[in-house]
């Protein structure tokens, strides 16, 4: 799967007040009508139980230039303190939304299915929002630029 390139999102949510996100690729859509999303957790993140639990998730697609981010929020040493200083803004749903980030869709939990190690989320889609940008891109174990505009 390193030869697959794929862009980069950090996948937040916020239960009891509380705001949660790690780094992820294997996000896609799945339906256009209704719209709906997956993105593929490993059970052992953090993260993993909040998202079953507050039953919301936003995936915030990133831009280049925010490498840093998607470093921090793949450390797991820094659970923790991963939004200290972060500017962020709530979606609809109450998760945050990085800013700068390239998209985000804000997404309630419609179902959940086993798959190894991960659980595959699936989300109705309730809002979106975007910003012109190069998405940030991830193959072979680094992030790339793949020298694409998104107007």
């Amino acid at each position: 799967m390193r030869r697959f390139p794929t862009g980069v999102t950090i996948v937040t949510t916020l239960t009891d007040g509380v705001p949660y996100g790690f780094t992820a690729n294997a996000f896609t859509s799945v339906s256009a009508d209704p719209p709906v999303v997956l993105v593929c957790v490993n059970r052992d993140a953090s993260a993993h139980p909040m998202i079953a639990r507050s039953s919301i998730f936003c995936v915030n697609i990133l831009a280049i230039g925010q490498e840093k981010i998607a470093k921090l929020f793949a450390d797991h040493a820094r659970r923790t303190d991963r939004f200290e200083g972060l500017a962020t803004r709530r979606a609809a749903t109450g998760a945050p939304v990085i800013d700068g980030c390239l998209a985000y869709v804000d997404c309630r939990l419609a179902e959940e299915h086993t798959a190894g190690t991960h659980t595959v989320f699936l989300g109705e889609v309730l809002d979106t929002g975007f910003i012109d940008g190069r998405p940030l891109g991830y193959l072979n174990a680094g992030y790339r630029d793949f020298g694409i505009d998104v107007p």
